[in-house]
This record gives C-alpha cells, structure tokens and sequence, in this order.
C-alpha cells in the first residue's frame, strides 16, 4: 500500500509520484479508461473530424481562384461552425473537469479503503455527488481569471521590459497550476465553500513554496516531453512522406491531403496524451497536499499512538 499521509521534501514529491504509479498504476488506470475512455474517444473523433474538414479547406484554397473562399464558406455556414464550436467547447470542459477531479477522488478513495480495494462504480458515485461542487469550482476560477487573472497578467506583461517580468513569469506560471489544484483538492475533499477551499490552498502553497514550484515545473517538462516525442513521430512521418511524394513526381492534392490527414492525427494524440499524461500533474499535487496536511495534522504519528495503546492492551 502507498503512504499518501508523509512529510516529505522536493525530491520526495516527484519519486513518490512515480511510487505512486509504480504501486497503484495499473489499478488507476483501469479506472480511468473505463470511466474516461468513451469521452476521450468521442473528443478525439470529434477533434479529427473538425479539423479534417477545417484542413481540406484551407488546402483547396491554396489553388482556388476564389479569393475569399474560406470567408465565403464560413459566412454561408454560421450556424453549423457556431453549433459544432459549442458542442467541441462543451465537450472539451466536460472532459477536461472528469480528467481533473478523477485523480483527486481516487486518492481520497485510496486514503478511506487504506488501498485500492474499490471500483469504478464508487468512483463514478463520488464523480456524480461532487458535479455540482467542480462546475462552482470551474466558474469561480474563470470568473477570477477574468478580473484579478487579467490584472496580474498586465503587470507582469509590464514588467518584462525591465526584464523582471520574464523571472516572474516563469514563477507564476506554476504557482498558478499548483495553487488551483491544490485548492481543488480542499474542495472536493472538506465540506468547505470555495473562497474557504482557495484560502487553504494558498496557504498550502505559502506553507513549502519553493520545493512546490520546483516539483511542479519537473513533472511539467517531463509531461511536455513526453507528449512532444509520441505526438510529433506521426506528424514527422507525414512530411517526410509529402516530400518523398513530390520528388516522385506524385500528385500535389494528394499530398496535401495526406499532409491534412497527418496533421490531424498529430493535434489528435497531442490532446490525448496530455488529457492521459496530466494525471501526472494532478497526482503529483496530490502527493504534496497529502504531505502538507500530514506537516499540519500529524496523522501518521496519532495513529502510532493509538496503535501503541492498542498494543499494550
């Protein structure tokens, strides 16, 4: 069984993350495909769809005599674009607030049955139960990042021309990522409102800020890094494959709609694999809220005493 409640330091962050893959992996994940699998794979073929046909156009503009051939179409299809844009933004939010909040139940699931001895089907019943909390969650955090967000963003944009504002970005950037996931954590785990679950996540943050932010940007390079090498092969092979085809003297529409084809393919594992991969990011907070409440709660160390009691009885 994982330890979730330890004291932990930096480098602690990002092996016991690893450990926590490593020791609940496969449990986790055959949790995650069954309850997310059917939603990843109607995104994806959503996605595909969308921009096959966004990509088709703008090749065959490429060689039309139609100068406003792209302006014409959207104009005369405003309606299906504007409904297939909500479906594909609806979509995209759903999912992404299933991909987000599974980790975060499962963890606390992990922490009530001392291991992985549950299903999918109390998993989808805390899923279920904690909707109506994610969505107030969703809207509060866009409803911030268009007022206070939009301030901050300004002054550091401000600041980058004294050179400043490019140090504080980079430290922002994660302190962002860290402070929301943690305070998603408190949400969905305490029976607290929202400004209270942000309140506890900032001091979580304040509590081990730099080992935070160093362990966040690590799992978040080595996210992107993955993602880069399974994503850009496809894509890769696609132009290598369109520049073969036009030294062999090959059709040019061909081509170009292989090139489309690829390049779809390429946005589609893209998404995919950071939709699989960010279990990554959000177990890794997990990981560091664990141990920042182990610091406050001292769990481990009251249940060694009681086990001492109950020893000596």
């Amino acid at each position: 069984m994982f330890q979730l409640f330890k004291k932990r330091n930096f480098s602690d962050y990002i092996s016991d993350t690893f450990s926590f893959f490593r020791i609940t992996g496969k449990h986790f994940f055959k949790n995650y495909f069954i309850i997310n699998g059917t939603l990843l794979i109607l995104l994806m073929v959503l996605t595909y769809f969308v921009f096959k046909v966004y990509f088709e156009m703008m090749f065959a503009n490429i060689g039309s005599s139609a100068p406003n051939f792209l302006e014409d179409y959207f104009n005369n299809n405003i309606g299906l674009i504007i409904g297939v844009f909500l479906l594909f933004f609806l979509l995209i939010m759903f999912i992404s607030l299933i991909n987000y909040a599974f980790p975060i139940i499962y963890m606390n699931l992990y922490d009530k049955h001392k291991g992985n001895h549950f299903e999918s089907k109390e998993i989808i019943a805390e899923l279920k139960s904690k909707f109506g909390k994610m969505l107030i969650f969703l809207l509060v955090l866009f409803l911030l990042g268009m007022t206070a967000g939009l301030i901050v963003l300004g002054l550091v944009v401000a600041l980058m021309f004294i050179l400043v504002g490019f140090l504080l970005l980079i430290i922002l950037g994660p302190a962002l990522l860290a402070f929301v996931q943690l305070s998603f954590y408190e949400y969905l785990n305490a029976e607290i409102g929202i400004f209270n679950a942000l309140g506890k996540g900032f001091d979580k943050l304040k509590q081990n800020f730099w080992p935070i932010i160093g362990s966040t940007i690590v799992m978040y390079f080595i996210v992107q890094i993955v993602i880069s090498i399974f994503s850009m092969v496809p894509y890769i092979i696609g132009i290598a494959s369109v520049f073969t085809s036009i030294e062999n003297q090959g059709s040019p529409e061909e081509s170009l709609s292989f090139l489309s084809i690829m390049m779809v393919v390429f946005m589609c594992l893209a998404m995919l694999f950071s939709y699989i991969l960010n279990n990554l990011l959000v177990v890794n907070s997990g990981i560091i809220y664990y141990s920042l409440r182990e610091q406050n709660e001292n769990r481990n160390t009251i249940n060694d005493i009681d086990l001492i009691g109950t020893e000596s009885e």
